[in-house]
């Protein structure tokens, strides 16, 4: 039977053309995944037992970021953090940064303690900059009730009974702010100018920030990219860094300019009638006006001004308004409109974050509903005129984002568009004579630097 017989070569060969092939795994194929998430799924390994501060001798470190698609309360989520844990942690981390509105590729650190069979939650860190940090403990095995507050009962309705909320409890979160120890070194650099003073600082390994803060120093007065072939720039820096590691430019001490007319200075000096910080040239005459009219670096539209009867947006009542709002797009940068010491940096229901600063004996100026502090704004910080202490937001009673500027004068909130602010003044004649002596030591040490 010739057709029976080939059926059967044909049924033959095609099995044993199957037995050949080579033995696929039983076991379900793992779905593909990119690097970064590869890299996510592998414990760091810290260069000391002590990660920000925590001991991780035991535990698992991964460093990861936020995707395209994530949240915080997705991210809350994935850790099995619940509900009210994530109501706890807002509230506790309104004085650092506005958690609801995290951006892609956040970084955050997740420490766990790992078994063969589970990965349990100790820590979790999110990163706000090169050195600050926000650690989150999630090891607190205590239970807190949640909800406190009683039912309101109407006493009318005598039907009801009164009943109290079923309480609700939960782990808490120990939330902590960490900052890295920064370290200041001064550096002293001179050189004469042979093309251009952007070309003189690129041969020396300078950035170009540099040369804008210099030039915020002169306030105008002087524009140190006018120096020309032959022309002499002197100046003393700060330099900020972690561990060895360059993190920033810190704050000019003192510039001088030499050209073939003149020599420009700018010197750094407290003025100790004024309790303020000032630059100021040789003869002592202040180089920066008192007071930027505005307190946004860019842009910005005033929206609502001093008023004492403004009806008031949120609580729908009459209530004088004693600062002048500027409104611009959430994160936009707030600076000091002129120099100071903050002397509060923090979070109230009413302001919501917000900075205060003392600029003289006579002179303070608060900035309201900040989304978050600039990196380092705290209390007893010493800021510069112009310098990002801050960024938009709408915390506290806020409708939108905008920065309420307020001004105080002698303790009174005042109108800060009536004031005469803007005009230059001059160090006090009882503190002239130590500034000189002061100003005097100042040129030595710059005569004193190296040119390069």
């Amino acid at each position: 039977m010739p057709k029976q017989l080939l059926v059967f070569i044909l049924v033959f060969i095609i099995f044993s053309s199957c037995k050949n092939q080579p033995r696929q795994d039983s076991k379900a194929v793992a779905p593909i995944v990119n690097a970064d998430s590869l890299a996510d799924n592998r414990c760091i390994n810290p260069e000391a037992i002590e990660f920000l501060g925590i001991e991780v001798d035991s535990l698992c470190v991964k460093e990861k970021e936020l995707g395209k698609r994530d949240n915080l309360q997705k991210l809350f989520r994935t850790f099995k953090l619940d509900k009210n844990q994530y109501a706890q942690f807002l509230e506790d981390t309104k004085a650092y940064t506005d958690f609801t509105n995290l951006k892609p590729r956040q970084k955050y650190f997740s420490i766990t303690k790992e078994t063969d069979t589970s990965s349990v939650l100790q820590y979790l860190v999110f990163k706000l900059s090169d050195f600050e940090y926000v650690i989150a403990n999630c090891t607190d095995t205590s239970l807190v009730q949640f909800n406190k507050t009683e039912e309101v009962i109407n006493p009318k309705k005598k039907k009801k009974k009164a009943k109290k909320i079923k309480p609700v409890f939960y782990h808490p979160i120990q939330v902590s702010f960490y900052e890295k120890q920064i370290d200041t070194t001064q550096i002293k650099f001179a050189a004469v100018i042979q093309k251009s003073v952007s070309k003189t600082f690129k041969e020396n390994n300078l950035d170009q920030k540099l040369i804008e803060k210099l030039n915020k120093a002169y306030n105008g007065k002087f524009n140190i990219g006018s120096l020309r072939k032959g022309d002499t720039l002197q100046f003393i820096y700060d330099q900020l860094s972690i561990n060895g590691r360059f993190l920033d430019y810190g704050h000019v001490e003192a510039i001088c300019c030499k050209t073939k007319k003149k020599r420009l200075y700018a010197v750094d000096y407290f003025v100790e009638d004024d309790s303020s910080y000032q630059y100021a040239d040789d003869n002592g005459k202040y180089l920066k006006t008192a007071f930027i009219k505005s307190p946004l670096q860019k842009g910005g539209n005033i929206v609502s001004r001093y008023n004492l009867h403004r009806f008031h947006p949120v609580l729908q009542v009459e209530k004088a308004h004693l600062g002048t709002d500027f409104a611009a797009p959430q994160g936009s940068p707030i600076v000091a409109t002129a120099s100071g010491v903050v002397i509060a940096a923090q979070f109230t229901q009413n302001n919501g974050n917000y900075v205060k600063i003392r600029h003289d004996r006579v002179y303070e100026t608060q900035y309201l509903h900040m989304s978050r502090f600039a990196r380092g704004i705290r209390n007893g910080v010493r800021v510069q005129q112009g310098q990002v202490i801050g960024y938009v937001g709408s915390t506290g009673l806020a409708t939108g984002p905008h920065v309420c500027y307020r001004f105080w004068k002698r303790g009174q909130q005042v109108d800060p568009l009536k004031e005469k602010l803007n005009v230059i003044k001059q160090i006090p004649k009882s503190d002239l004579d130590k500034y000189l002596k002061h100003f005097a030591d100042v040129k030595i040490n710059l005569e004193q630097i190296p040119v390069s």
